[in-house]
């Protein structure tokens, strides 16, 4: 078993995460190819070895390639990234998170409502989340 990530992602190694999520194994070529902006070779191997140290992958070697794997699930990832936010930013407080967004117009009142609807049905039974934000994102 993984042991759990030690800290939160800088946005650089948010996207090498992201990277490695969306490939499911990879090289550090494989890993800078699929970046959304160039990065130097080693720069992305840096990259490696500390999200390797942090606990969010692991290696193996196959020839001469060292081959990454996410070592944390993006999911356990994300709540391990909004806890530190809510401690950091928001007292641990869902509530005052929630209102910072709906003050800043990031959650819209019938998007609260597919979240209520969401929250009261039995888990393995919601609707896919990803659909509707990626459709606001397309607004």
């Amino acid at each position: 078993m993984a042991r759990p990530p030690a800290e939160t992602l800088t946005g650089r190694e948010a996207q090498v995460m992201d990277a490695v999520w969306r490939l499911g194994e990879a090289t550090a070529e494989q890993v800078r190819e699929a970046l959304p902006e160039s990065l130097h070779d080693s720069t992305v191997r840096t990259l490696l070895r500390v999200l390797e140290t942090k606990g969010y992958v692991a290696h193996e070697v196959r020839g001469k390639a060292y081959v990454y794997r996410a070592a944390v699930e993006r999911t356990k990832a994300q709540r391990y990234a909004l806890k530190s936010v809510l401690a950091r930013f928001f007292g641990g407080s869902v509530e005052d998170l929630v209102l910072r967004l709906i003050e800043d117009e990031r959650i819209t009142p019938e998007q609260l409502d597919a979240l209520k609807r969401n929250a009261s049905t039995p888990k393995g039974k919601a609707a896919p989340r990803r659909r509707e934000r990626d459709k606001r994102k397309g607004e």
